[in-house]
């Protein structure tokens, strides 16, 4: 019975090693976020959207977006966690945010309400310590995070101003009086706060 020589041995070691490093390589290569990419989609279509089916196809691509990042941090491997990007909480949350913007669109307070919750649990604003995917942010990184979830709660509070009946199944606006003249106007252009969902300020809430 032959057997390899050591030279021999070490040469079919690194020939394997060196398969399996290109075999991974090349997926690194041609793997692609999919997170990333329904994303983008969902918020190209919401910004060009023309008509109601435009912007239903935004809200289809923000939820597979969400899918995608919830399947991952689910089910991903070990092997996947180390080749691979994690997935992004943050991209998921911004996704929750235009689905709700989307539905405001689509005049559907109710899912719009849903979706800016979601998008407040995906970035609560604070204690990212504690929040799983954002335990390694750079204070950078947490004034950007503190700074969309603060526009995530401007526009939920202008849905409530608006909506009364949104609000009141909220548990928020019982118990206040009749408003006062010159209360519950429209929002226009450069007045903060105002009443209608929309981009603010986040330092008005």
């Amino acid at each position: 019975m032959k057997f390899f020589s050591k030279s021999r041995l070490w040469l079919l070691a690194i020939l394997v090693g060196g398969l399996l490093v290109g075999g991974f390589g090349f997926r690194l290569l041609t793997w692609q976020d999919a997170q990333a990419a329904y994303y983008n989609v969902g918020l190209t279509m919401y910004q060009t959207a023309q008509d109601e089916d435009g912007m239903k196809g935004a809200i289809e691509a923000f939820d597979r977006s969400v899918a995608v990042y919830k399947q991952r941090v689910r089910a991903s491997s070990w092997m996947e966690r180390f080749l691979y990007p994690a997935p992004s909480r943050e991209r998921a949350a911004l996704a929750q945010f235009h689905k709700a913007k989307a539905l405001l669109r689509l005049r559907q307070a109710e899912p719009a309400v849903e979706a800016f919750k979601e998008s407040l649990r995906l970035n609560p604003g604070n204690d990212y310590a504690n929040v799983p995917g954002f335990e390694q942010v750079t204070k950078e990184d947490v004034v950007r995070l503190e700074e969309q979830a603060l526009q995530v709660k401007y526009d939920l509070e202008l849905l409530f101003k608006n909506n009364k009946q949104q609000a009141e199944g909220q548990g928020k606006g019982k118990g206040k009086g009749k408003p006062q003249p010159g209360q519950g106007k429209k929002q226009a252009p450069g007045q903060e706060p105002g009443d209608q969902p929309g981009k603010g300020k986040p330092n008005t809430l």
